[in-house]
């Protein structure tokens, strides 16, 4: 398994409805419920792909904003606004 891509939230329900909706990519909870880990298959089209459905579901349940880590690198993806 590849790097693990993490999704950090502010809510539980938001992490819950991330993990729901990236099921199909290996999306999992972490311990402490306001974060989404996903194993990285070490394809950058898959990346591309799951970041797209990532950014769909925040828009599609009203999620303001996620922290999202790739290869040690940290960046906000905005959702709803």
């Amino acid at each position: 398994m590849g790097e693990v891509l993490r999704i950090e939230t502010q809510q539980r329900r938001d992490a819950e409805c991330i993990r729901d909706a990236l099921s199909g990519h290996g999306a999992d909870l972490d311990h402490d419920d306001l974060v989404v880990l996903i194993p990285d298959s070490g394809e950058g089209e898959m990346l591309t792909a799951l970041l797209g459905a990532l950014h769909a579901c925040l828009e599609e349940h009203q999620i303001a904003s996620v922290k999202v880590t790739v290869d040690q690198q940290t960046y906000v993806m905005q959702g709803a606004t």
